[in-house]
């Protein structure tokens, strides 16, 4: 409400240029010239969504303030369409198009004068007419300016359900103009549709249109979401005892009102209801349990192609294993031991084989011995692994190509699927796929469809590291059913014996508290009285002890894991600690309480196809434009373009959860462990970041946060048909 200070005041004129504007809070700093008097007027508020060149009218009360002079608190904005032809030519140069500036959009209103904006929306062939204008700069200034009118009809819709201006451009690069009457029809949608916008928002949004809470749409919506909430957590299925008070819990309904909507969801195909795989005894009392379809359609089909490429007949590879064995041995100038003896002959003769067991038990070297004996008689191999960073480590230790999952199976953002399947197979005469305990469900049974009948399949990994962050348990299940050869590598390996990181890690799995090693361990751990003086310890450990005691730089060397992102020494909060002390004083934009800034260490956190970015690859931000609203970040081998209302794909990564560590190795990692932490201290994740440490690990925190992760080996079981499914094959 205005004051006597504060007198409401409205203004129309032509946005300059923004001083500052955050696209994700909506709030913008812009410079406003009048129309007819010409003065520059300050407006500030929710105007981020405006654009440079844009005719508004803007309302609210004028005053002044104490640091930044007299201003527009503005209350109400509407595009006002400019009617002159400077007015239109400023619109059109302001970079509303990449490659239309100030002197293309001079020549288009010469030709067209007052009616220019007119001409672009109802007679676009007419601007063939401007000379230079090409067909492709045509189609992209008629979109753009239609945009721009779209975002703005949308914004006042969501305004009017409240909703902030954030998500405006968002829905419309989804819906293009009919958006407010897509969203109206069925705001839920939403949900599904719309990267960002989960069911919370998308009901708070029904709620206001008038959806009433027991509406079909509703249920079925939550149904759904509670599902992909599971699929999150893991888990391929829920019981449907299990679904149904999930549901009613979030809606704080009846159980009795959710159930009936099942049958339809499964009529829709949106789900898959069965009993669980497996022996179906009459005294188990089997209750029956419901996948989302997708989910039921991956899980499906990976059983189907293990067990085809399990039926395959052994030797496909035509390597003798015993003289390929001695000769690598010979080559390599040392004897292996028993073990990895055997799980070399596997993987020359089986169709299929898991290679499994902890650091430096020679994992990567049955890898390479494979490789090399594979090149001996002229067979092409091909190495993959689920995330980028391991796919070069790969590289790194076997000096031959490597490929990340989705590069192997090219897929394709166009159309949104992998090229390689059962009709393109893989082209090679063997596969091998490390890091796989990071494989969920999906990306298996995409990778399983594409191996063709004559190429053996090698998986290696630690099926004692946490699992995939995507739902199901591959590794464990394959493991678990006895279908394929595998080989349960314990051995230490003679390099690595001398390893405190490898000791401790071997004993965790024994159930064994470490203790902090010697003066010239790899392995230390520092008390900490309490969380605050854990997070003090790991700033100081960071930025300064591992640097001047091992010369190792702290933001490429060391990494920061953390079992939770919340919390005094959670990684939300050591990110901020490290990034003001390790990269103080760049340019900076915040988004959802995140502050990034050129220079910083960054991590995706979504598979990002269009981009060619994946969960779990980090890169550094190299550039900040605050005016065009984009900030650039520079992977392993390609710069990525990112809008700022995308940066939710991103997050600071000086420090990071331990599940999103997976895959990765580092030259030193810092642990904090306090008993804060205590819904995460578990065994498995403690061993996991143990292992991500190449040549220093570092624990800070309580010895009692410690024993408990030690001592709990309940890692949670997730629900995963994959094992069954495997069985019911033999049976």
């Amino acid at each position: 409400m205005a004051t006597d200070q504060q007198p409401l005041r409205t203004v129309t004129g032509t946005v300059e240029r923004f001083t500052f504007r955050n696209p994700d809070t909506g709030f913008g700093v812009a410079r406003l010239i009048e129309e007819g008097t010409g003065r520059q007027v300050t407006i500030v508020g929710q105007i981020a969504q405006l654009a440079e060149g844009q005719t508004v009218t803007a309302h609210g009360p004028e005053g002044d303030h104490p640091k930044f002079g007299r201003q527009i608190q503005v209350e109400t904005c509407e595009l006002v369409a400019p009617k002159t032809v400077d007015g239109i030519e400023a619109y059109l140069g302001s970079g509303l198009v990449k490659g239309i500036g100030p002197v293309t959009a001079k020549k288009i209103t010469q030709v067209f004068g007052e009616a220019t904006l007119e001409v672009i929306e109802n007679q676009p062939d007419r601007l063939r007419e401007v000379r230079g204008l090409t067909d492709r700069k045509v189609q992209e200034l008629v979109a753009a300016v239609q945009a721009q009118k779209d975002v703005q009809n949308v914004l006042v819709f969501l305004r009017q359900h409240g909703l902030g201006p954030g998500l405006a451009a968002r829905i419309v690069r989804r819906y293009g103009k009919n958006a407010s009457a897509l969203v109206a029809a069925n705001p839920y949608r939403l949900a599904d549709e719309v990267i960002g916008i989960g069911f919370r928002t998308a009901d708070r949004l029904a709620n206001s249109l008038g959806i009433a809470p027991d509406a079909p749409e509703r249920l079925c919506a939550a149904i759904l979401y509670v599902l992909q909430t599971a699929a999150k957590e893991g888990h391929c299925y829920l019981p449907e005892e299990e679904l149904v008070a999930r549901t009613a819990e979030l809606l704080s309904c009846d159980r009795a009102a959710v159930a009936p909507h099942l049958p339809q969801l499964a009529d829709e195909e949106a789900i898959v209801r069965q009993l669980p795989p497996g022996p179906i005894l009459l005294h188990d009392d089997p209750r029956p349990i419901a996948y989302l379809a997708h989910l039921h359609a991956a899980e499906d089909a990976a059983a189907r192609s293990l067990h085809a490429l399990l039926a395959r007949k052994k030797g496909m590879l035509g390597i003798r294993p015993d003289p390929a064995i001695a000769w690598f041995e010979r080559a390599a100038g040392f004897a292996l031991p028993e073990g990895q003896r055997k799980a070399l002959a596997y993987a020359m003769t089986e169709p299929v084989t898991v290679i499994t067991g902890g650091p430096g038990v020679g994992k990567t070297t049955i890898i390479r011995a494979v490789c090399e004996a594979a090149a001996q008689k002229n067979l092409r191999v091909l190495l993959a692994a689920p995330t980028g960073r391991a796919a070069k480590r790969l590289e790194e230790s076997t000096g031959r190509p490597a490929r990340t999952l989705h590069r192997l199976l090219e897929f394709t953002p166009g159309i949104g699927r992998f090229t390689r399947d059962a009709q393109n197979p893989l082209d090679a005469e063997l596969l091998v796929v490390d890091e796989s305990s990071m494989l969920d469900v999906q990306l298996a049974a995409s990778l399983l469809a594409a191996i063709p009948p004559s190429m053996p399949l090698v998986l290696v990994g630690d099926q004692n590291q946490l699992p995939s962050v995507g739902p199901g348990n591959v590794l464990a299940d394959v493991i678990g059913s006895g279908r394929p050869a595998v080989a349960h590598l314990t051995e230490i390996f003679r390099q690595q014996k001398g390893s405190d990181i490898v000791k401790v890690a071997h004993g965790i799995l024994r159930g064994e508290v470490p203790q902090s090693g010697g003066e010239d361990s790899d392995f230390y751990f520092v008390k900490a009285q309490d969380p605050s003086h854990a997070r003090m310890l790991v700033r100081e450990i960071v930025a300064q002890r591992i640097p001047k005691r091992f010369g190792m730089d702290p933001r490429h060397d060391v990494q920061v894991l953390c079992p939770m992102y919340r919390g005094e020494a959670g990684a939300d909060q050591l990110n901020r600690d490290l990034q003001d002390v390790l990269n103080p004083g760049k340019l900076e934009v915040e988004r959802a309480g995140k502050v990034y800034r050129s220079g910083d260490k960054v991590m995706q956190i979504r598979n990002d196809y269009d981009r060619d970015v994946y969960n779990g690859d980090v890169g550094t931000v190299l550039h900040i434009d605050a005016g065009a609203a984009k900030l650039w970040v520079r992977f392993v081998d390609r710069e990525i373009e990112y809008r700022f209302e995308d940066l939710g794909d991103l997050v600071p990564a000086y420090a990071i959860s331990v599940h999103r560590s997976q895959g990765s190795e580092y030259p030193a990692v810092v642990i904090p462990l306090v008993t804060d932490h205590f819904p995460m201290l578990k065994r498995s994740l403690l061993y996991t970041a143990i292992t991500r440490g190449k040549k220093l690990v570092v624990l800070v925190g309580s010895p009692k946060a410690l024993e408990m992760a030690v001592k709990n080996h309940d890692d949670g079981s997730r629900w995963s048909g994959l094992l069954e499914r495997l069985r019911d094959f033999l049976r």
